[in-house]
């Protein structure tokens, strides 16, 4: 079976923003529903993972756009693996146009875990290795996001059942979600592209837990966001970057 599979998609006018454009949540979604076809199709997507007492975790996103898809556009999503680890998997995106036209790459690393012990297994059990593929995917690796601890919460929201996943978690397009709602509609309108967005995913956040925001525009159009818990401990570190 090909190492790299392609995925076309509309976006739908229910899917767009205030400025006509695919949001940027549902863009992320999109990426996440192009990886989970491309497992299940191979062998170890959810589907077949479930019924063993395993899962896929989604520790950390690097993205960079040139453009953002439109109402009607239909786009494609193309999706492979770059490398495997013992207990990491690198997974790659390239999103283009129906002509071809780049619009934007992402880069993902992922874990398989155990449901019952919350621990990484080892993923050279499963087969995964045969399809890794080397494709070109411009995109820096993210680095490590710094936290900001010189601002206070912004907001805070309490995870409810349009949050949570099969696992009763907050999902993983749910984090960015709310770290988009972070920003008001004067913010959005004054930056016309996202141009860099990353996420390191810290640690679960489960049903009725009260999540803590906390924002700061560390450089010109470049912003930091953190989800905090109750407790203090740090859920996800973001970063956004803005055209000018």
């Amino acid at each position: 079976m090909n190492p790299v599979e392609e995925y076309p998609f509309i976006v739908q006018p229910f899917e767009v923003d205030f400025r006509g454009k695919l949001t940027f949540p549902l863009l992320v979604n999109k990426l996440l529903n192009a990886a989970g076809h491309h497992a299940d199709n191979r062998g170890f997507g959810m589907r077949d993972i479930n019924k063993i007492n395993r899962s896929w975790v989604l520790f950390k996103i690097s993205l960079d756009l040139t453009r953002c898809p439109k109402e009607r556009e239909e786009i494609k999503v193309e999706t492979w693996i770059e490398g495997l680890l013992r207990t990491f998997t690198q997974r790659n995106f390239a999103i283009s146009d129906m002509e071809g036209n780049a619009l934007g790459y992402a880069r993902t690393v992922w874990a398989m875990i155990d449901t019952e012990t919350r621990r990484p297994v080892n993923l050279m059990e499963y087969g995964i290795d045969q399809f890794i593929h080397q494709k070109d995917c411009p995109v820096e690796k993210g680095g490590k996001i710094a936290l900001i601890d010189d601002v206070e919460a912004q907001e805070s929201f309490t995870i409810k059942y349009s949050d949570v996943d099969i696992n009763q978690h907050l999902n993983s397009a749910k984090y960015v979600e709310h770290i988009f709602d972070a920003f008001t509609l004067d913010e959005i309108k004054r930056h016309n592209l996202i141009k860099r967005f990353e996420i390191e995913y810290v640690e679960e956040c489960r049903y009725g837990e009260i999540v803590y925001i906390y924002k700061k525009e560390v450089e010109p159009h470049d912003f930091i966001i953190i989800l905090k818990k109750e407790n203090g401990s740090v859920a996800c570190k973001s970063r956004i970057l803005f055209s000018e």
